[in-house]
């Protein structure tokens, strides 16, 4: 049975991942949801808004590949996360003394290639750490809502902060917190001990009713103590549905909130501190939700949960196309937090699940890229699409987008064993 000593050093891993999370969603928070608010505080346009938002999105898509392919070989992911958070302090740091929008361009890019190295290694850590759980979908979705409830925080302070002190004051204390990030993640265990352990083989309960877990740990296994898989026949196995869905989602998602502070803030006219209230509420209400999403992932299967969070984000593209007053606002923010809940909880369980063991960073980059991607293309389309159509017929394009893709959801997911349920 699972020794007493290998539990604790896995809890604990898993608690101080949880903290380094936390503390990453804080400095997220404080400062990504007035990115587009802060260059147009320096003079951009809007079309130059989406250059500061798509450089970022470029460099950590290029970045998630490369640094997943070097923790594989290095076979060590804890130097990525430390020294992740440590440039990000610094690159904060910086943002809150430039004085041009121009200055902001390779910051946000030495920011994107920074957040890769950080994702995809404590992501890899992560699926490390719980390779064998039964209850993963629970787990990866309480260690998620520690993101949630430090970004729904911490949105909601920056934002009065922004309005009091101005936006440097924002990227301050975005830079102090990952100060904090930083001693943090300098106590994060490299290995624990439980990584196909025979104590965890033996420890494991009976699969949940999703067949995808028992399929892909037969696939991990297989896999054990072969060359790990090149990125290509990663793509092609169980987790190309996934990399194609991300994107699918991640365009539209990046799209509409690459404008939405600017439509919110400036053209409904309620300002910052409203508009940094609607996206708190929204995060506080993914806190609760990413554990329901994990509950129903385990107990009622994958495909469903995640196919479940597509619709609802359709239905808030249409609410925000009806361009309702604000308390129609607060009702769409609340159907948000469902809908980031459901996706993101079960999208991540899956892209911990569906690659083996000694391929967990490229899987973990080839998921961050795909991600990475969606946001390129949603940063430099955004601006210039709601610029050329207007706000309304652009969530109005958001909406079918979605929606069409949660139809693919549920045919990508059940072809096969390993892709859907039974």
């Amino acid at each position: 049975m699972l020794t007493a000593a290998t539990f604790a050093r896995t809890h604990r891993a898993y608690l101080t991942l949880s903290a380094v999370i936390f503390c990453g969603y804080v400095g997220v928070g404080s400062t990504s949801p007035f990115q587009t608010l802060y260059a147009t505080s320096l003079g951009a346009s809007l079309n130059q808004v989406a250059l500061v938002t798509g450089v970022f999105s470029t460099l950590a898509m290029a970045a998630g590949l490369l640094w997943g392919r070097l923790a594989d070989r290095l076979r060590r992911r804890k130097p990525f996360v430390v020294g992740g958070v440590a440039a990000l302090a610094l690159i904060h740091l910086a943002t809150a003394y430039v004085p041009t929008w121009q200055l902001l361009v390779p910051l946000r890019a030495l920011e994107g290639a920074a957040s890769g190295a950080y994702q995809v290694a404590s992501m890899a850590l992560m699926g490390h750490l719980l390779h064998g759980q039964p209850a993963r979908g629970r787990m990866v979705s309480g260690y998620r809502m520690s993101g949630s409830l430090a970004f729904s925080v911490a949105i909601v302070f920056s934002g009065w902060l922004a309005q009091t002190v101005g936006f440097r004051g924002s990227y301050l204390f975005a830079s102090g917190v990952y100060v904090v990030a930083l001693l943090i993640a300098l106590n994060v265990l490299e290995h624990t001990g439980n990584r196909g352990s025979p104590e965890i083989t033996r420890a494991r309960a009976a699969p949940p009713r999703d067949q995808t877990n028992t399929a892909v740990d037969s696939v991990s296994h297989a896999a054990s103590g072969s060359h790990a898989p090149g990125f290509v026949a990663i793509m092609r196995g169980p987790l190309g549905p996934l990399l194609v869905l991300a994107v699918a989602f991640g365009l539209p998602f990046a799209a509409v909130y690459s404008v939405w502070p600017i439509w919110v803030a400036n053209v409904l006219g309620h300002g910052r501190a409203v508009y940094s209230q609607l996206w708190g509420l929204a995060a506080f209400v993914e806190v609760p939700c990413m554990l329901l999403a994990g509950y129903l992932a385990d107990r009622v299967g994958r495909r469903r949960t995640f196919s479940l969070g597509l619709t609802f984000f359709a239905l808030v593209y249409l609410a925000y196309f009806l361009a309702p007053p604000l308390p129609g606002l607060i009702a769409a923010q609340v159907l948000r937090g469902f809908a980031f809940a459901f996706f993101t909880a079960t999208a991540l369980t899956m892209a911990i699940e569906l690659a083996p063991p000694e391929a967990r960073g490229r899987a973990a980059g080839l998921y961050s890229s795909a991600n990475g991607l969606a946001q390129i293309s949603g940063n430099w389309i955004g601006a210039p699409l709601a610029a050329a159509i207007g706000f309304r017929s652009f969530y109005a394009a958001a909406a079918v987008a979605v929606l069409c893709a949660a139809l693919y959801a549920q045919v990508a997911l059940r072809a096969g064993p390993s892709r859907g349920e039974a």
